[in-house]
């Protein structure tokens, strides 16, 4: 693991720790940058999930086209370049066969865009202690933000590795809104 992942892995950890309930200035920073990496998690995941039902989309029809394909022609008395076409529909579609099964586009979307929702949730809860944390005491504020961690962390545990890519896409997305209203 390269030094500047193990520094973001760290600095990330202390990040999770709750501050000091004492101190609201800390809590509200605390909060505001929770609430921004829980919408880019958010829309990470979104994006990959919306990447893998597109190639889920994509290989199986072309599993159903090269597959009917094939059928049909086996009725055929294929010769010559229908023969090789044959031939090579078949190869296509064992191939694509093997490549839906194996990879699992649709399930690994699906895993994504649960756990988009987990974050989605941990968000909106994030979201409404922020409007209501003036009028709790800082030990409920506390208690409420060490919940609010340990649901974060099991949604992370078990949340699908999201590729760098689609964190790059969650960003250059955010730059254009930034453009927009400016």
């Amino acid at each position: 693991m390269s030094e500047n992942i193990k520094k973001k892995a760290n600095d990330d950890r202390a990040e999770l720790e709750v501050v000091d309930a004492g101190n609201r200035s800390s809590i509200h920073e605390l909060i505001s940058n929770w609430l921004v990496r829980l919408a880019d998690a958010q829309m990470a995941h979104y994006v990959q999930s919306e990447r893998l039902y597109f190639k889920a989309n994509i290989s199986g029809y072309a599993l159903i086209t090269s597959s009917t394909i094939v059928t049909a022609m086996l009725f055929m008395n294929a010769v010559g370049a229908w023969k090789l076409l044959l031939v090579i529909m078949s190869i296509s579609s064992a191939t694509l066969s093997g490549v839906v099964s194996f990879s699992r586009f649709a399930e690994k979307a699906e895993q994504h865009r649960s756990a988009a929702g987990c974050y989605g949730k941990l968000r909106r809860q994030l979201e409404k202690l922020n409007t209501i944390k003036s009028s709790l005491n800082d030990n409920d504020l506390d208690k409420q933000l060490k919940i609010l961690r340990i649901e974060w962390e099991y949604t992370s545990q078990n949340a699908p590795l999201t590729p760098y890519s689609a964190l790059k896409k969650v960003m250059k997305l955010k730059e254009e809104q930034k453009k927009k209203l400016k």
